[in-house]
């Protein structure tokens, strides 16, 4: 494998169940104003693999590239993927979103103009439905400065929309105990290396569905997510990693969490809440149904989960990061 020119790209799409909308993500590909060198899709537990090995040889001929995840989870898949890889860049692409036409040229036009500490960025994006209706629009931040100021309380870029440079991802790779909130912990400790933006630019749309594991496993993904808030400000203060001296740890503190019903319910709530939100501003009202009913049946009724549902209301991910834990090495008071 020998490595390509500073302008190419790899597009890496993890993939395991039916995916009902893989072949729009790839065709989006196909049309891209600028190619990619290869489309690596991982199989991460595919259910139809010869046809998708045939729909993505249609598409891209010998560019595509089916491989099988080397480990577990998402993680591992996307790892696989990278050290596979061997293009300077590496664009992110889930199997159910859609990539708008010019995506990959201009964020390869505004890297180009950047210093050499810029090693990525994201964009804006839409928000679908499964049916492609448009229900919204992102409003991220962009500039370095801001981004800075945020990252370690709530989420600033949409991780399919990412371009990053592969040498960084390499030297900081996806850590497989953070699945749910793998992304989350990546942008966080590749900000310790570098500078990653946003555009402000709607160049994908992000496609939400009641189905998808983000809504479905949200108290797991957002115990992680916090988890990962509280590492990268250990490592701020102490310029060390709990999780690397102690590979047990991630484990523990989100059984922890997930031991708490009050915490699950306040979560699963709110989740709900956010989505069916975005579902009527979309005017889907069946979205809208789903989500609510789950809201309801979610709906927090002790003092608890009351407080916990008003703290994440008003801080979001930094919701519950001054609370004490049974794990001294996480606590940032």
């Amino acid at each position: 494998m020998t490595l390509s020119n500073r302008n190419s790209v790899d597009v890496i799409i993890p993939a395991r169940g039916s995916t009902p909308w893989l072949e729009l993500s790839l065709t989006s590909i196909a049309l891209q104003s600028f190619q990619a060198s290869d489309i690596i899709l991982i199989d991460d537990g595919l259910a139809h693999v010869n046809s998708t090995k045939e729909l993505g040889q249609k598409l891209f001929g010998h560019r595509f590239r089916l491989l099988k995840n080397e480990g577990q989870g998402i993680s591992a898949a996307l790892n696989t993927g990278i050290q596979q890889s061997g293009a300077h860049w590496i664009a992110r692409m889930d199997a159910d979103d859609i990539a708008h036409p010019n995506r990959f040229k201009m964020q390869l036009d505004f890297l180009s103009h950047q210093s050499l500490v810029v090693i990525g960025c994201g964009t804006q994006v839409r928000f679908i439905n499964s049916k492609g209706m448009v229900l919204g629009y992102s409003h991220l931040p962009t500039a370095w400065s801001q981004i800075r100021e945020r990252i370690t309380e709530r989420t600033c870029f949409v991780h399919s929309s990412l371009l990053m440079k592969r040498e960084d991802l390499l030297a900081t790779p996806y850590r497989p105990s953070m699945d749910g909130a793998e992304d989350v912990d990546l942008i966080l400790r590749l900000a310790e290396r570098g500078k990653i933006t946003n555009l402000d630019t709607r160049l994908l749309d992000y496609r939400l569905h009641p189905t998808q594991e983000s809504f479905c496993a949200r108290a797991r993904h957002t115990a992680v997510q916090e988890l990962a808030f509280r590492l990268a400000l250990t490592r701020r203060r102490t310029n060390s990693d709990p999780l690397e001296r102690t590979p047990g740890l991630a484990r523990r503190f989100i059984n922890w969490r997930l031991s708490d019903s009050e915490y699950i319910r306040s979560r699963t709530f709110l989740t709900a809440l956010r989505y069916a939100k975005i579902y009527l501003g979309g005017l889907d009202l069946s979205g809208f149904g789903q989500t609510a009913l789950v809201g309801l049946k979610s709906l927090p009724t002790s003092w608890s989960s009351l407080c916990i549902a008003w703290l994440i209301f008003r801080k979001a991910g930094a919701a519950l990061l001054q609370q004490s834990t049974p794990f001294t090495e996480l606590n940032i008071r």
